[in-house]
């Protein structure tokens, strides 16, 4: 009796077939946190030009004015308008008592009192001005560790040194917890806040390549930073 003729497509090697999967899943994971601020920026452009647009239109065709043009050119005109406005001390008071007046308006004060001030938590997150810099603290157990941005410095009234530290989510680092830590606890991170910001909104995905956490020898604690004398 013969035996059986063998397979003409042997069966593919299923760790290397993880492992494919697996590098397509990250790629797409990583294209999806690339690709998300494009449309978002997209969408609130083209939102803003079509609602002036809207409101030019039969501003302009009572002019004999109808062209698709003018439209992008008053929307570019108008940002532009209200860029030199915020960056001058009468645009701002202009744009100031504009506010004051819209908060005034039950509705529009709460629509536009919440996206204004997630706008602001944004500009100030990304230009990393309030933060020190990036460590690490060590949680929920040894050998785990949270990224955490140094937001200041304080004395307990007992005398102990500690830093207050903002712990954010991923992928919305808007969202987080703040704590205060001894400063003797603190582990050092040679990460920069645009690195560790990449970090958190990626999921992790983004993270720089080669980049390690500086552990000192001393037990992974940062020198606790200088404080002046405390005088009673």
């Amino acid at each position: 009796m013969s035996e059986s003729a063998p397979h003409l497509f042997p069966d593919p090697d299923p760790a290397k077939h993880k492992s494919v999967l697996a590098l397509l899943r990250n790629k797409l994971f990583a294209g999806v946190a690339v690709a998300i601020p494009i449309v978002v920026t997209i969408w609130v452009l083209n939102l803003a030009y079509n609602t002036i647009a809207g409101v030019s239109a039969p501003v302009l065709r009572t002019f004999g004015v109808d062209f698709p043009w003018v439209h992008f050119l008053i929307t570019l005109l108008l940002f532009l308008l209200l860029g030199f406005m915020a960056t001058h001390v009468i645009g701002r008071r202009v744009i100031e008592a504009s506010e004051c007046l819209l908060l005034r308006v039950p509705i529009a004060a709460t629509i536009y009192g919440g996206v204004k001030q997630v706008m602001d938590s944004i500009k100030k997150f990304g230009t990393g001005a309030n933060f020190k810099r990036v460590v690490y603290v060590e949680y929920p157990s040894a050998g785990h560790r949270l990224i955490g941005f140094v937001s200041g410095y304080h004395r307990m009234p007992g005398g102990e040194e500690v830093a207050s530290v903002f712990l954010p989510t991923a992928p919305n680092p808007m969202t987080g917890f703040v704590i205060m830590v001894s400063t003797k606890d603190l582990i050092e991170s040679d990460l920069s806040l645009d690195e560790a910001t990449r970090l958190i909104l990626s999921g992790g995905l983004l993270g720089p390549e080669g980049k390690a956490s500086a552990v000192p020898s001393g037990g992974g604690a940062v020198n606790p930073l200088s404080f002046p004398p405390h005088t009673e």
